[in-house]
């Protein structure tokens, strides 16, 4: 059968790849935007340096610091209210998932008069965007390789994707030597998001020969490195192999779609107010367990990769990231179980899981985990 393989068209990557960026979005526009979040970026001067880039370069750059964590309809439409007005003509995404998926959302409605939540509520882009640039600070999301943004509707609340193919990035620069200030338990909840991105696209019912090659070398990759990252924060190895498989998982998910384990995770994680990278690391092992006869050869490689047995091996990685098995500590309520498969199950992440999920497979599996 045909495959559909979508990739964003330049990538500068490796340590040192930073220095790219002025002539790579010179190329695109001469105003651009630079989108980032809240503290973080400019905590560490990166942002102080990246606008400094960019000026060098020619450019005339306009700076949004506004990106909450799971960034909102509202944000997005602040962040195009911001290109108009500064008459920019290429956005940069600068920063986690949060940063570049409202960046890219922004830069895709850029010329649409209807606000960002029609487009949540499924409404379809009919005018050319903006070029968008992603430059990924962490390791872990992929969005700088992926056609949509996860945008939360706060008065649901609920996560949701806005997508169209004209999102995808013009230009991506991953430079590993941005990951070097990360904080540890950031590196260890996106580090786990990225190996779960590379395990669902790489089982995906919509997985191809292209994609299986960048979802199994990202799961090479993410299980060493992501711990190393997380030991010593300062290890250019360790960061730049976690650089490279979460951009290789991205452009994975991108094209084979994800799973079970996103498609519970966005209102689960909505609802509850949890990390997206802690519940997608908590579902993963039971997930795994759930799709794993429905896909054997797959998970024989994955067992052969991961000492044998991939789901043990990933319940050993979370002890090394400290992170939890469940998600008791956060108190949450089985009440809204109900809610919450019900918003799970028109997920296409869960068409494309490997096993047919029903509603209580999914009651089930959050049960198991609270």
């Amino acid at each position: 059968m045909p495959y559909n393989i979508l990739v964003p068209p330049r990538l500068i990557v490796g340590p040192g790849s930073l220095a790219g960026l002025g002539k790579g979005v010179a190329a695109l526009g001469k105003r651009p935007l630079l989108v980032t979040g809240r503290k973080g970026l400019r905590q560490s001067g990166a942002t102080e340096h990246i606008l400094a880039i960019l000026s060098d370069a020619g450019l005339q750059p306009t700076l949004f610091e506004e990106v909450e964590p799971e960034p909102s309809c509202e944000t997005c439409d602040r962040v195009r209210d911001t290109l108009r007005s500064g008459r920019c003509d290429v956005v940069v995404g600068t920063g986690g998932g949060s940063a570049m998926d409202a960046a890219k959302v922004a830069a895709g409605l850029a010329a649409e008069d209807p606000s960002t939540l029609e487009f949540w509520n499924d409404r379809k882009p009919t005018k050319p965007g903006v070029p968008f640039v992603a430059v990924p600070t962490t390791s872990g999301t992929g969005a700088e390789a992926t056609t949509n943004g996860v945008i939360t509707n706060t008065q649901v609340p609920a996560k949701k994707s806005i997508r169209d193919d004209s999102f995808l990035a013009k230009l991506v620069v991953v430079d590993p030597y941005l990951a070097l200030s990360v904080p540890a338990p950031v590196t260890a909840y996106t580090g786990m998001d990225a190996l779960v991105q590379a395990i669902e696209s790489f089982t995906s019912k919509h997985a191809s020969p292209v994609t299986d090659a960048w979802s199994f070398e990202a799961v090479r990759l993410l299980k060493d490195a992501v711990p190393r990252a997380y030991r010593e924060g300062a290890d250019l190895t360790a960061r730049t192999d976690a650089a490279y498989g979460s951009l290789l998982a991205g452009l994975a998910l991108s094209n084979a779609r994800l799973g079970l384990v996103h498609g519970l995770a966005h209102p689960a994680g909505a609802r509850w107010g949890i990390p997206h990278g802690l519940v997608c690391a908590v579902l993963l092992a039971p997930v795994m367990r759930f799709n794993r006869e429905s896909c054997a050869a797959k998970y024989a490689r994955l067992d052969a990769l991961m000492d044998g047995d991939a789901v043990a091996f990933v319940e050993r990685l979370m002890g090394a990231l400290d992170i939890p098995r469940d998600l008791t500590r956060f108190q949450v309520k089985p009440e809204i179980i109900p809610l919450i498969v019900e918003e799970s199950l028109p997920s296409g992440s869960l068409k494309a899981n490997p096993r047919h999920v029903t509603a209580k497979d999914c009651a089930e599996i959050i049960r198991s985990v609270i």
